[in-house]
């Protein structure tokens, strides 16, 4: 079955499609109205030094890094130059793009991350902060949520300050309704594993909801010099998030909180291979994690995103089984709407995987994990 200009859809054979990673684009304008006077005031560029800070009309939250808006031009042996398809003629990443996208590519739900807010780590007054991800959180959940049940935006938390993280995280889930939040996977003074983060646990364990370490910001991991959007993205997306995994396995946070869900998102796969091969190395000269690390990945609780076929899945199954992997889309990231749903028909007709696992990671996985 095709759709818009050929597009190939799922149809009644495909298994449930859940996307675990999708993004909403954020309208500054809209947001603006959920925010409190002062930064609504930078968001406009009404008052104070937001009349003289140009940048602060496109975007709250700052630059993600100096390289993701400064490559506009792909090379030349880029193998993404046709011309963009987008799933509406709506604005790309709103949630009017996000209900034409589900309704047309017969996706039955989508768990959608920021685009903005993915620098959130970099942010140092916490009271901005805090107000920020407050407004953010309202935002979603009505111009994203309420206006359709299929769209499920995840909060951002204040990790600057835990405490009022952890206050934030239980507004967000009880009185807002959404799943979770989001983790900067860069930016923050401390490594996600540091106890200094742990009354966000707490309070993620007691409220039965999840976190996510998503792939954003170059910052701070050792590649400042790439000039290359590139290059850049080839390190950064996967490496913070084997940074978090392995903070979390020897720094005792899943021990701590062993019913915490945790997802690593938009660093594929291959990343949890290294971390495997490492931590066994590791352990036969500098002493054994409290479980092998395969035990965390088996035990339902952790979530890895995976953006179409990564011919690291079948060796990953076999080795920790399939629960851990779910699809996502990105989009409208890296991907477009004709690039997503490729990807689905890539994985379906993936002869390295069973009809159950290929079940479990388009839809099974994700469904399960985020209690959908």
């Amino acid at each position: 079955m095709t759709g818009l200009e050929g597009v190939p859809m799922t149809t009644d054979s495909t298994p449930t499609i859940v996307d675990s990673d999708g993004h909403i684009i954020e309208s500054i304008e809209e947001m603006a109205e959920f925010l409190d006077p002062p930064i609504r005031d930078t968001a406009l560029g009404t008052g104070g030094i937001g009349t003289i800070i140009e940048l602060s009309k496109t975007s709250l939250f700052g630059t993600l890094d100096g390289l993701h808006f400064t490559n506009v031009v792909p090379s030349d042996n880029a193998t993404a130059r046709r011309e963009r398809i987008n799933a509406s003629g709506h604005r790309m990443g709103s949630a009017q793009d996000w209900q034409a996208l589900l309704d047309k590519s017969g996706m039955a739900e989508t768990v959608v991350y920021t685009t903005e807010g993915l620098q959130v780590g970099k942010l140092r007054n916490r009271d901005y902060v805090v107000g920020l991800c407050r407004g953010y959180n309202d935002y979603v959940a009505d111009c994203y949520q309420r206006y359709d049940s299929r769209i499920h935006p995840i909060a951002l938390i204040p990790m600057q300050d835990p405490v009022r993280a952890a206050l934030e995280l239980r507004r967000a889930v009880k009185e807002l309704g959404l799943l979770g939040a989001m983790l900067p996977s860069t930016g923050l003074d401390l490594h996600l594993g540091h106890e200094y983060y742990w009354p966000v646990y707490q309070e993620a364990s007691d409220l039965g909801c999840i976190l996510a370490v998503h792939g954003g910001s170059n910052v701070g991991i050792g590649i400042d010099s790439f000039t290359s959007l590139t290059t850049s993205g080839i390190v950064h997306h996967p490496v913070p998030l084997l940074y978090a995994f392995v903070s979390f396995i020897y720094d005792g946070v899943f021990e701590r909180f062993p019913d915490m869900r945790v997802a690593f998102l938009e660093g594929g796969c291959a990343w949890v291979a290294l971390a495997l091969d490492r931590i066994q190395r590791a352990a036969e000269f500098s002493g054994a994690p409290p479980r092998p690390a395969e035990e965390y990945l088996a035990g339902g609780n952790i979530l890895i995103g995976c953006e179409g076929v990564d011919p690291t899945l079948p060796y990953l199954a076999g080795r920790v089984g399939i629960e851990p992997f779910a699809y996502s889309s990105d989009y409208p990231h890296e991907v477009d709407f004709k690039s997503a749903m490729d990807e689905i028909e890539e994985t379906v007709n993936d002869d390295g995987l069973s009809d159950d696992q290929k079940a479990a990671v388009l839809g099974g996985n994700a469904k399960r994990f985020y209690r959908l």
